[in-house]
C-alpha cells in the first residue's frame, strides 16, 4: 500500500511485495521514465508544436483523399532533408526543384491558356515560395508537404521527419495525397526494447521520431548480500569456503536475472495493446538476447521484425534512433517484400491475391482490396477497360497511381511503394499486386 491508504500500483504478479533478507529475490521493478522531448533521430530536438506527426495520422490523410472543395487544389512535396549533398549548397537543391517545378506546372495547358495564367494559381504560387524560403530548419525538417485549395477552404503544412522520396507539384481536384501515404507508411510505429542483464528498456519510433513512454523501464532490483569475497580468510580451508559463497552468489544472481527477463518479457506482452505496436526491435546484447526472445509470449514474438546486437541500453534516444536508422528502413523495406510476396503467391493459388492494373483496379472499385502494393511505375492508361477507367475517374497521364491511391484510402485499404531496388519483384505483375480480403 502507498503512505494515504492507497494501492500501490506495482504490487500484483509482475511487482511482487519486497522480498524477506534470506530470500532476496531479484524483483521487476517498472519505473515511469522521464518523458524526452521528441527527439530527431540524428540528433536535433524540435519543437512540440511541429505538425509531423499528422504525417501518419490515418483520419488526416483519409479527409485529404477524400476532400472537396469548391476549386482546385495545389499539392506542394519538397526534399528538404539536409543530409543531401544538393542541400548544403548555397542555393539548396529543393528550392530549386521548386521554382521548377512552379515554372513547368504554369505551362499546363488550361483552356485557352496554360495554369499560369489564372489569378488564383499566382497567388498560391507566390504564397508558397515566399513562405517556404522564410521557413525555420526545423519547420522545413526533412520534407515539406503543404496543400491549399484555390477557394481558401483547405490550408495544411506539413514537416515531415520521414522525408518525401521526391520534390513534385500538383494541381488537381484535390489533394494529392500519394506521397504522403507512402511517407505515412515508411513511419508507422514500431517498438524498440533494449534488453540488458539487469535493465529492460522501451522506446517508441513514429514518423522519424523517437519517445520514451510511460513506465519505459524495468530494473531487477537485488535484494542485499554479504559480499563474501571481502572476507577472506588466512587459511586455505577458509578460503575455499568463501570461493563457494562467491560461485553460490553468481548462481543466484543468474537465477534472478532469468526471473526478470521472464517477468519483463511477460510484462510487454501485457502492454502491447496500450502501445500501440504492431513491430518490435529487439536490441540486445550477446549474453542475455537467446533467453529473452525465448520467454516473449506468442502475441510478442509473431510481431518482432528484427534482433540487433548492440549496446545502447543507456544511450540518449536520439542516439538510439541514429544507431539504428538503417535497421529501421530494411524493416520496412522487408515487409514490402513479404507484402508483395504474399500477394503473388495468393493470386498464383486462385484466390485471396489480385495482379496487373486492370485486376487490381476492379477489385478496388469492389472494396475488396486489402493491401495495394506497387511499384514507382505506373502502366499506361490504355491497359486499362474503358469502364474500369470510368469508375475511377478517367485518370490523366501520370495520375493512375494517385487514383488507385484514393480508391485504398477510400475503402480502408493498406498501400505500399516499393522502392525502385524492389520494383522488379513486381514486373512480371504488371507493377502492382493486392492482397484481398475475400
Amino acid at each position: 500500500m502507498q503512505p494515504g491508504g492507497g494501492e500501490d500500483p506495482r504490487q500484483g504478479p509482475l511487482f511482487p511485495a519486497e522480498p524477506s533478507d534470506d530470500e532476496a529475490v531479484g524483483q521487476l521493478s517498472a519505473n515511469k521514465y522521464m518523458e524526452h522531448p521528441i527527439a530527431d533521430p540524428l540528433g536535433g530536438p524540435y519543437g512540440a508544436d511541429m505538425t509531423y506527426s499528422d504525417a501518419e495520422n490515418p483520419s488526416l490523410i483519409e479527409e485529404l483523399a477524400v476532400a472537396e472543395t469548391e476549386g482546385d487544389v495545389l499539392s506542394v512535396y519538397l526534399l528538404t532533408d539536409p543530409r543531401l549533398p544538393a542541400n548544403t549548397n548555397h542555393v539548396p537543391g529543393w528550392l530549386v526543384e521548386m521554382r521548377n517545378g512552379f515554372r513547368e506546372l504554369s505551362r499546363t495547358p488550361d483552356g485557352e491558356g496554360t495554369l499560369g495564367d489564372r489569378p488564383e494559381f499566382r497567388r498560391l504560387r507566390k504564397r508558397v515560395e515566399d513562405s517556404v524560403q522564410a521557413l525555420e530548419p526545423a519547420e522545413r525538417a526533412r520534407g515539406v508537404a503543404w496543400f491549399l485549395a484555390a477557394d481558401g477552404s483547405l490550408d495544411r503544412r506539413l514537416s515531415l521527419q520521414i522525408p518525401p522520396r521526391r520534390s513534385g507539384l500538383y494541381w488537381d481536384r484535390r489533394p494529392f495525397v500519394s506521397p504522403l501515404v507512402d511517407v505515412a507508411d515508411r513511419s508507422r510505429a514500431t517498438g524498440l526494447v533494449l534488453v540488458g542483464g539487469e535493465a529492460v528498456r522501451l522506446l517508441h519510433w513514429e514518423a522519424g521520431r523517437i519517445s520514451e513512454p510511460d513506465r519505459s523501464l524495468y530494473e531487477l532490483e537485488l535484494g542485499d548480500w554479504r559480499r563474501y569475497e571481502a572476507y577472506a580468510a588466512p587459511n586455505p580451508a577458509r578460503g575455499q569456503q568463501s570461493a563457494t559463497n562467491v560461485e553460490a552468489l553468481r548462481d543466484r544472481v543468474d537465477e534472478w536475472r532469468r526471473r526478470f527477463l521472464r517477468d519483463a518479457a511477460t510484462a510487454i506482452g501485457a502492454r502491447l495493446g496500450e502501445l500501440g505496436w504492431d513491430r518490435v526491435v529487439l536490441v540486445t546484447d550477446e549474453q542475455v538476447a537467446g533467453h529473452f526472445a525465448e520467454e516473449l509470449p506468442t502475441e510478442v514474438s509473431r510481431r518482432v521484425v528484427a534482433t540487433v546486437t548492440a549496446n545502447v541500453l543507456w544511450a540518449e534516444p536520439a542516439a538510439v534512433a541514429g544507431h539504428l536508422v538503417e535497421e529501421l528502413s530494411e524493416v520496412w523495406r522487408r515487409d514490402g517484400q513479404e507484402l508483395a510476396e504474399r500477394a503473388l503467391e495468393a493470386a498464383a493459388a486462385g484466390g485471396g491475391g489480385a495482379i496487373g492494373w486492370s485486376e487490381v483496379l476492379g477489385c478496388l472499385i469492389q472494396h475488396r482490396v486489402e493491401h495495394l502494393i506497387f511499384g514507382e511505375a505506373e502502366a499506361p492508361a490504355a491497359e486499362i477497360p474503358e469502364a474500369v477507367r470510368v469508375e475511377i475517374g478517367n485518370p490523366a497521364p501520370g495520375m493512375l497511381i494517385e487514383r488507385a491511391t484514393e480508391r485504398a484510402i477510400e475503402s480502408g485499404a493498406g498501400v505500399t511503394m516499393l522502392s525502385s531496388d524492389d520494383a522488379p519483384l513486381l514486373a512480371a505483375a504488371g507493377g502492382v499486386v493486392a492482397t484481398l480480403r475475400y
